[in-house]
């Protein structure tokens, strides 16, 4: 018990001290992704493998295009395994990262576990400068910096969750990578910077039939705007969810999740950007997520656990 209180102690340090970049993208669906920005989070709902798919700004060509996979194990001795990929392509750049991510439970009451968790990989990113829509196919000297890289990941988090509510805080990456080249006396440097992720979210159940889920993901990360995604859903018997989300990037969504069947969950979501607003780009963003259960009969969310609670 030390040893993990330790790991925790140590981990809070490194979180609120890296927290000031390459920006990973912000799913609809962060609850279902969230083993992408939390490694503490793996386990914490059993074994699946989740799919998801963000298809930014609509009507326009090579616009971003993302693409994640979970996989989390079922829990052995508090222990689980996970593997999280992320692909984030735009225009000729394709970056993201891939790692394993292990997480272990602390019961610290019959309703509330504390979940930790790291993760370990790599970050990516590779640039197809043959896609360049290039006015003269003269030489550029500056084009010879620009280069395709593979660097190490290492994240930590820690998620807080009981039958009613969740909180995660969590660095993916405290690893400050910084590359730096130089062709013929022209220099080109780049930083990956950490991103501090705070995420939340609470069940009220309003009567045997309908709850009220509103949830949201904080993202900070240092030389780049802040940004905050609010979701506001209500729960239909644990069968269906409809929900409504704003972020303050100008941008309002919808989303629908079906989760009625035993072994699968899905769900599509819309966003676009405020008619009021002048900042917000006038394209629609479409998202999709799809999550198979391993060795379970319904979903793990915290409605259906209050229900069960009730019934003791």
């Amino acid at each position: 018990m030390k040893l993990h209180i330790s790991f925790l102690s140590i981990s809070m340090l490194f979180l609120f001290q890296i927290a000031q970049a390459q920006q990973q993208p912000n799913f609809l669906f962060f609850e279902q992704n969230m083993g992408i920005y939390n490694p503490a989070f793996t386990g914490s709902e059993g074994a699946f493998v989740g799919l998801g798919y963000r298809a930014a700004w609509s009507g326009i060509e090579d616009a971003p295009r993302a693409t994640s996979l979970v996989y989390n194990t079922k829990e052995k001795n508090r222990a689980s395994w996970g593997f999280s990929y992320l692909s984030d392509k735009v225009y000729v750049e394709n970056q993201g990262m891939v790692s394993v991510d292990y997480g272990y439970k602390l019961q610290l009451n019959t309703n509330t576990n504390l979940h930790l968790g790291i993760k370990a990989g790599a970050n990516f990113n590779n640039i197809d400068l043959d896609k360049l829509n290039r006015i003269t196919q003269e030489s550029n000297e500056s084009l010879g910096n620009v280069q395709n890289y593979l660097n190490p990941l290492l994240g930590i988090g820690a998620y807080l969750k009981t039958n009613t509510y969740f909180l995660g805080l969590s660095v993916p990456n405290f690893l400050n990578t910084k590359r730096f080249k130089e062709v013929n006396g022209i220099q080109a440097t780049a930083t990956d910077k950490p991103h501090l992720y705070a995420s939340g979210g609470f069940a009220w159940k309003v009567n045997s039939t309908i709850s009220i889920a509103p949830s949201f993901l904080y993202r900070i990360v240092s030389d780049a705007p802040n940004q905050i995604t609010a979701i506001g859903k209500i729960n239909f018997k644990d069968q269906l969810q409809v929900g409504m989300g704003v972020s303050n990037n100008d941008y309002i969504s919808a989303m629908l999740i079906f989760s009625g069947m035993q072994k699968l969950d899905f769900g599509y979501g819309y966003e676009m950007g405020q008619r009021t607003s002048s900042t917000a780009l006038r394209a629609n963003t479409h998202e999709l997520f799809l999550r198979f259960k391993f060795g379970q009969t319904k979903a793990n969310n915290l409605t259906q656990k209050e229900e069960n609670n009730d019934k003791q």
